[in-house]
């Protein structure tokens, strides 16, 4: 114990800096679960079941080179009113556009009639009026990274939350819910937690580490401490008592967090986009007269392909079939053989093994990645990657420069950051997150006792 005076100095001496921090990370870090609480809830994460009458149209490459579309990002057959329509995001545009496809004639405003329909539907808001409606082309503060989806639709209501919903028309998916009280906490929690409001490049995480890290070096130096005699002050009594049990979510906290501040800074390997959909290629119907009613017929980009026609019949119907779209000729293996296609296309050489169907959310491939189901595939330098066969997209990346340090970043944070070690207890997540939300709340009353023994030591010395 020859060195507690010295750790006693130090630890007064950064006192200033950790409870600052304190204030800022664990203050803002108590209020996150808050931003789940208070925000709308969605009455339904399934989407609107609608569906048109199979029939014989057009060839689509006759309907989209009349309406002067060579290239297309997304395409696919939906019900507009009950009847056929072609969505088509137009190559390189963000809003798209819709195509009887009987007559091939355009649909005015039917991407944001579509987004408004679906943000009623995910609400359960169908009396309020709309009070804007806005195509989102980047993540921005009220919609961030954590939301994936782009380009998406914001749908605000005139109600009395202030009400907006985030939709992505291109696939009928929920982006988030958000209220007026939830953007304020949410960009309360953005400002303090992430620094977000400092934008110089390397300086926002420089800051974090710096004061994060004297934070930790701070509890290192008081944890330390604890194992000497207590004072017979009733302040310094209650703060070590504070601090026994404030000290291991006070070293953990900052090193999770710093651990996925270093290794977000990390390059990873960008995942190759899927080919433009040539129109020209598309001289087959997704389906004939007779087929019967139809939710949508997908034209799935495949690498050094033709897209692949995915068509979806109402449930309890016809299963789904996959045609070539160049041919109509059909697919076999089902989504398996079209999730190796794409697979094998954007690692540039076959599978070694066949991909594995992930239907839920799990691990490795969390709630956050919004997409299912998906397949995992694995390909060269043990990279696995998981494709939707709705879209031909990569909706998640493991392996690669720094995957595996990633990977041990994501379920660090998870389990000590989030709190999912606590799972096995069977607490619901709101209960888990309110016992998260104490341990920081007792970090930050920890840090203001600190501050008032230290007020208290320097009137003293006075």
């Amino acid at each position: 114990m020859s060195n507690s005076p010295k750790f006693r100095r130090a630890h007064r001496a950064l006192a200033w800096i950790a409870a600052v921090t304190a204030m800022v990370w664990a203050s803002s870090g108590a209020i996150h679960p808050l931003i789940v609480a208070i925000g709308p809830k969605p009455v339904t994460f399934q989407p609107p079941q609608t569906s048109f009458e199979a029939a014989s149209f057009k060839a689509p490459k006759e309907v989209l080179a009349a309406a002067g579309i060579g290239e297309a990002s997304q395409l696919r057959y939906v019900a507009v009113d009950g009847h056929a329509a072609l969505q088509v995001q137009p190559a390189g545009k963000a809003e798209r556009v819709y195509l009887n496809a009987e007559t091939g004639s355009p649909i005015a405003d039917a991407d944001r009639t579509r987004a408004i329909t679906l943000a009623r539907h995910y609400s359960g808001e169908q009396t309020a009026p709309i009070r804007d409606a806005r195509l989102i082309t980047q993540f921005e503060r009220d919609y961030p990274w954590i939301n994936r989806l782009l380009p998406v639709w914001a749908v605000a209501f005139e109600d009395d939350i202030g009400t907006v919903v985030y939709v992505d028309t291109g696939s009928d998916r929920l982006g988030t819910l958000s209220g007026s009280s939830k953007r304020y906490w949410q960009g309360l929690f953005q400002s303090l937690h992430t620094l977000s409001f400092i934008e110089v490049p390397y300086l926002r995480p420089a800051a974090i580490g710096l004061m994060v890290g004297l934070f930790f070096v701070t509890t290192v130096l008081g944890a330390a401490m604890l194992l000497r005699r207590g004072s017979q002050q009733s302040s310094r009594r209650f703060h070590r008592r504070l601090a026994w049990i404030a000290v291991l979510p006070a070293l953990l906290f900052p090193v999770t967090g710093l651990f996925k501040l270093l290794t977000d800074e990390l390059p990873g390997q960008a995942a190759p986009l899927p080919p433009a959909i040539s129109t020209a290629q598309l001289s087959a119907l997704p389906f004939k007269a007779g087929d019967g009613a139809l939710i949508e017929a997908i034209a799935v980009p495949v690498f050094g392909g033709p897209p692949v026609w995915k068509t979806v019949a109402l449930r309890d119907a016809k299963p789904e079939v996959r045609l070539s779209a160049a041919d109509g000729s059909t697919i076999d293996g089902g989504d398996e053989a079209l999730a190796r296609r794409i697979a094998s296309g954007a690692f540039g050489e076959d599978l070694s093994a066949a991909p594995v169907l992930i239907s839920s959310f799990d691990r490795d491939y969390g709630f956050a990645n919004k997409r299912l189901p998906v397949w995992r595939a694995t390909g060269p330098a043990n990279q696995t990657w998981y494709f939707e066969t709705r879209s031909g997209l990569v909706a998640a990346q493991l392996g690669g420069p720094y995957g595996e340090l990633k990977q041990a970043q994501a379920l660090l944070f998870n389990l000590l950051h989030k709190g999912h070690f606590l799972d096995p207890l069977g607490l619901t997540p709101n209960q888990r997150n309110l016992l998260m939300s104490g341990l920081a709340a007792i970090i930050v009353l920890m840090a203001l006792f600190g501050v008032a023994i230290r007020l208290r030591g320097r009137r003293e010395q006075r």
